[in-house]
């Protein structure tokens, strides 16, 4: 389930679902009809910043939608779809993060990525106005330094009155130094467009303090997250803004993380409750799970929903339907996701969860009874005393009773995410049920760097790219608590993105202790990075500069840091067997990223594997690939480090 939301003014539902027996296809569902809103053939999906998100929004009966065929915006009422941007025939200019005026209702205001000088460092970000009656298209907020801007998270007031929308440019991410401006709206009916004044800054400090996801609680207050605090405290609460001043919500500061980093657009963490903006529907993440809070906006206090039939661990996409009534898109640990809607009633907000739509398959086959392996978080303790997360999958199924050599412990698959600074749920995925029912045990680390522990524990990487993350990897696997459950001679690591890049790292950096002798018995990468010269210049504009800070530096900087930590360069080292898979269309992670490291492995006689997908991007979306690639990487580990025999 990609994403939910709701028309503020019917209150329909709707979601979008993405198909991999259909390549990938986004569709855009009525939660009415239980049909899709648009053609057969119409992808509701967006690449601004590459990841998208935020392609789609319903307003009075029209649902509203960015097209991955065309990029062209379509709108669609009572099975009437036409387009309302101009034709561009190039594929040219992406919209994403639809805001509809609420007065002058044929109005949107849109991030607008203008690829007209298609490199990382000209493509230009702005905010435009789309004029849906007239298929017209005007800027609303374009300085001379676009292509090094962002824009994110437009909202109107209530009234129309002032619009608030997040802010970054290079070298910040959003997580690091988004900044939130309000400005008065103006609208000309001369022109039946609208024109911005009075912008301010009200929250958020470029490189020091991340303000996201602002959301107006009335005409003059604006809620939103912030990590601004005391250094070591530092965690991303409920903030809120009015003229008169701009402080945290809460009496004190939670020491959880009220949001996810935006990767993605429009993927917000809270809701209003009520019509006067007094009470707020809040996810917080706890231990690496999420949470749900009731917050009292007047009175900085809290309360945690708890419930028997709440199994979520992830919460996403939360949105207000009525009074005291939201919808959101959730996944489990033990069953498949869904897409929800809960209602909290009396003093003690007593939630009535019920499911709009699962993410099961109805044309799945039904898993046997057992065999879903649940999480076990744990709190590593590492050299200096530092805490790492992880979480552990034990080998898990019915039919099997394990392993008929005394004392035997599982081999194991240490699973690196990407980000870097990204997070690894709890929710049930079932590459990680494909290999624990086939004997092994899987492992995920939340490295120094990740999310949702605090800003503190993100800059744990700052500098330390390519090190601390791939230390962490192998202190971790030799920790007590995990050299007790699995077999550390039989273990692959494998990531996607960057999570590919520490793969890389781990087996071939001078910098890591597992590249010196075969630590790893397999490794897999999935379009991973080896080579951080080439990305510093070739990676997509979102992530242009994420290095500066992950690094140290500039590559003009610090040319030895970019050399000593890309693995291209130490291929030689390279002892573990090696699996690479990628897609030939990645604009994220180019395929030469692949290619150099299966070059230098093959130049050094190394052993190396690889495949490459067309048609596939950043990630897998078709089902064949995603097929293929399980069954590559299964047998890639059965010839690598599975024992065939027993020796007697």
């Amino acid at each position: 389930m990609s994403d939910i939301f709701v028309d503020p003014v019917t209150k329909d539902i709707y979601y979008i679902e993405q198909r991999a027996s259909e390549s990938g296809r986004y569709v855009i569902l009525s939660n009415q009809t239980q049909s899709e809103v648009f053609a057969k053939d119409f992808n509701a999906r967006t690449r601004v910043h590459e990841y998208g998100g935020a392609a789609a929004i319903a307003y009075n009966g029209t649902v509203y939608s960015s097209n991955f065929a065309d990029f062209l915006v379509y709108a669609a009422k009572d099975g009437k779809i036409k387009p309302i941007t101009p034709e561009d025939p190039k594929k040219i200019y992406r919209y994403a993060d639809f805001c509809v005026h609420p007065v002058h209702t044929d109005l949107l205001v849109a991030i607008l990525e203008d690829h007209t000088h298609d490199t990382p460092q000209t493509v230009r970000n702005s905010l435009c106005v789309i004029n849906s009656t007239a298929t017209a298209v005007t800027s609303l907020v374009c300085t001379e330094d676009a292509q090094r801007e962002f824009y994110a998270a437009l909202t109107f007031s209530p009234s129309g009155d002032k619009l608030a929308w997040q802010f970054w440019e290079h070298p910040d991410m959003p997580w690091e130094g988004g900044q939130l401006y309000v400005a008065d709206v103006h609208y000309n009916s001369n022109t039946h467009t609208l024109s911005l004044s009075k912008t301010k800054l009200v929250a958020g400090s470029a490189n020091t303090i991340s303000a996201c996801y602002p959301l107006w609680a009335s005409n003059d207050k604006l809620l939103f997250t912030s990590d601004e605090g005391e250094e070591g405290n530092r965690f991303a609460n409920l903030w809120e803004y009015t003229q008169a001043r701009t402080k945290p919500v809460l009496s004190s500061v939670v020491q959880q993380d009220f949001c996810m980093p935006p990767w993605t657009l429009g993927n917000y963490p809270f809701a209003l409750l009520d019509d006067n903006g007094t009470k707020a529907i809040c996810v917080a993440w706890r231990g690496g799970r999420s949470v749900l809070y009731v917050v009292d906006i007047t009175t900085g206090s809290y309360k945690e929903i708890k419930d028997e039939s709440f199994d979520f661990v992830v919460i996403e996409h939360v949105r207000r339907m009525s009074d005291y009534t939201f919808v959101f898109t959730g996944m489990r640990s033990n069953a498949p996701g869904a897409a929800m809607l809960c209602t909290l009633t009396g003093p003690s907000f007593v939630p009535d969860f019920q499911v709009l739509k699962s993410t099961a398959s109805t044309s799945a086959a039904p898993f046997p009874e057992g065999i879903i392996s649940l999480p076990t978080p744990l709190e590593l303790k590492l050299a200096d005393n530092r805490i790492v997360h992880a979480v552990y999958y034990a080998p898990n199924n019915p039919a099997y009773a394990g392993s008929s050599i005394s004392n035997e412990k599982p081999p194991c698959v240490l699973g690196v995410h990407g980000g870097p600074t990204g997070l690894e749920t709890q929710s049930l995925k079932w590459l990680k049920q494909y290999f624990t029912s086939r004997g092994y045990a899987w492992l995920d680390i939340n490295y120094s760097g990740s999310s949702c522990y605090g800003r503190a524990y993100v800059e744990r990487l700052k500098g330390n790219w390519g090190i601390t993350d791939v230390s962490d990897c192998i202190e971790a696997v030799q920790s007590p608590e995990l050299r007790s459950l699995i077999d550390t001679k039989r273990i692959a690591i494998r990531g996607g993105s960057s999570g590919g890049y520490t793969t890389l790292a781990a087996i071939s950096l001078a910098s890591s202790a597992a590249s010196k002798t075969k630590f790893f018995a397999s490794a897999t990468s999935n379009f991973g990075i080896s080579n951080l010269e080439l990305l510093a210049d070739d990676s997509h504009k979102f992530e242009l500069m994420y290095m500066i800070k992950l690094l140290g530096g500039t590559k003009e900087e610090i040319p030895h840091v970019y050399h000593d930590r890309s693995p291209v360069y130490f291929s030689a080292r390279i002892e573990t067997p090696l699996l690479v898979l990628q897609g030939n269309d990645d604009r994220v992670v180019p395929p030469a990223q692949s290619w150099t490291i299966i070059d230098g492995v093959i130049k050094n006689k190394g052993r190396v594997e690889a495949h490459f997908f067309d048609g596939e991007q950043h990630g897998w979306r078709a089902s064949n690939t995603i097929k293929r690639t399980i069954e590559f990487e299964r047998e890639w580990y059965e010839k690598s480090m599975v024992r065939t025999s027993v020796s007697k």
